[in-house]
Parts: C-alpha cells; sequence; structure tokens
C-alpha cells in the first residue's frame, strides 16, 4: 500500500508539473512529427509504387507499427538509466536509499510519471489523426485487439524499465554508461520495428527479434499484423520471460550496489 501511495503522489505530482509547463509536451509533439510523420510520408511513397503490398504488408499496416513505436517512445523510459547514473556519480544514490522508499520501484514511477503527460495527449490526438488520414485496419477492429494491446504495453513498460535500469545500474562499476546505453538503445531502435516495419524484416533478423528481450521490449508494434491473432499468447509469454530473468538481474545488480554504497560511502 506505501508503494502504491508513493506512486500515486510521484505520478500526480508530475503530471500537474507538465501541465503547468507544457515544453516537454511540445518537444515531444515536435519530435513525432519531424520522426514519425515524415517517415510515414515517405513509406506511403515506397508502397505507392510497389502497388501498395510489401512482402504481404499494406501501408496502413505499417503505419500503425510504426506509429506504435514512435507513440511508446514518449514515454521516455529509456531515460532512467541517465537518472540513475546521476544519481549514483553525483552521490544522490546514498541519501535516497536512506529513505523509507524502494530506489528502483521510486526511480521507475519517476520515470513513468515525467513521461505520461505527453504520451496520453500525444498518442490520443496522434491517433485520432492517423485514422482519419491513413485509415484503421481491421485487426484493430476486433475483440482480441485492445486487451491483447494492453497485455503487451504493459509487458513493453516493465521490460523497457529493466533494460535501461541494468543499463544504469552499471554506473556502480563504470562511471560513464552512455556507450553502453548507445549500444542498447539502438539495438532495441532496429529491433523495435521503428524506421522498418518488422513485417519487413528478414527471417534472421525477424527471430532476433522474437527471441531477444530488445524485440520483446516493443511488441506492442506486432499487434496490428494479422499474425497477432495466432501468435500473441507466444509473444506475451517471451515477454514474461524476458521480465522475470531481467527482474531478478536488476536485483541481483542493485543488491550488490548497495553493499559497494555500504562500503565505500559508509
Amino acid at each position: 500500500m506505501k508503494e502504491l501511495r508513493l506512486a500515486k503522489k510521484i505520478l500526480k505530482t508530475l503530471i500537474k508539473d507538465r501541465i503547468q509547463y507544457p515544453g516537454r509536451l511540445f518537444a515531444d509533439t515536435f519530435g513525432i512529427i519531424a520522426r514519425c510523420g515524415i517517415l510515414l510520408v515517405l513509406y506511403a511513397y515506397v508502397f505507392k509504387i510497389n502497388n501498395g503490398v510489401i512482402n504481404g504488408t499494406t501501408f496502413d499496416i505499417a503505419a500503425w507499427s510504426m506509429f506504435f513505436y514512435f507513440s511508446f517512445s514518449t514515454l521516455g523510459l529509456r531515460g532512467i538509466s541517465r537518472s540513475m547514473m546521476q544519481d549514483i556519480n553525483s552521490g544522490h544514490i546514498e541519501v535516497l536509499l536512506s529513505k523509507p522508499i524502494t530506489y528502483l520501484l521510486y526511480r521507475s514511477w519517476w520515470q513513468i510519471g515525467m513521461g505520461l503527460y505527453s504520451f496520453i495527449v500525444i498518442s490520443i490526438f496522434s491517433t485520432l489523426v492517423l485514422a482519419a488520414i491513413v485509415g484503421m485496419p481491421q485487426t484493430m477492429t476486433v475483440g482480441l485487439f485492445l486487451p491483447t494491446f494492453f497485455l503487451a504495453f504493459i509487458g513493453a513498460i516493465l521490460l523497457s524499465l529493466c533494460i535501461y535500469a541494468i543499463v544504469g545500474l552499471l554506473a556502480f562499476w563504470i562511471e560513464d554508461v552512455a556507450p553502453v546505453f548507445w549500444i542498447i538503445d539502438k539495438a532495441v531502435m532496429i529491433l523495435g520495428g521503428s524506421y522498418l516495419p518488422v513485417a519487413l524484416f528478414p527471417d534472421l533478423m525477424y527471430k532476433i527479434t522474437l527471441y531477444s528481450p530488445f524485440g520483446a521490449s516493443l511488441f506492442i508494434t506486432h499487434t496490428v499484423y494479422e499474425s497477432w491473432a495466432t501468435v500473441w499468447h507466444k509473444l506475451i509469454g517471451i515477454q514474461v520471460f524476458w521480465v522475470l530473468v531481467l527482474g531478478v538481474v536488476v536485483y541481483m545488480m542493485f543488491r550488490q550496489a548497495v553493499k559497494r554504497v555500504s562500503v565505500n560511502g559508509g
């Protein structure tokens, strides 16, 4: 109950702050228009010169798949690694560890709260615009879509936090985690289907996407494809597996890190 009250307070405070100071919303809106919007215009032309179908995939499905990636990215969960690195390098981690809160939960909820307002506003507005311009594929109108999309979305949040928390915790052992972050972030970006829809991946790359935690962290981009109706339980299972595995890794790293703080920081 204490953790839930803390989460509620963090989210409420940060959402109010974002409403009062909408600079982050403007920046995120410009970012999704600049990247996703231009990319969709380019793909619209590519699909047009290929008679509207590439590798059995139509433009509307590819567009929604890429949109889900860019919409999810506005949550900014990747930023948890930088926040944790700053806590560790500045010594602020010692203060937070002395508080009656769980540091990992505190930092996770804080990161979610930082991007939640922008995510909600941009996602609702962009969904309406995309539905009006591109249309909504049939796969998104079946009853199975919303509940399974929600499961994939929750799995994406948990897995993304685990992946980037591991990167952040590495700051206990290496001062600057930026090179590691760059490698991991690019792997998530590529395998998540940001600039190339996953349906257009070569077979080997598609298998890597399915079975690696980097691709699994963005299975929401798979939900719009026709195959989702038959494979969703398998993909959700893969997400759960990686959440459990990486969750244990985060926990073990954090325990070792706390020991280092206790020894070196007193």
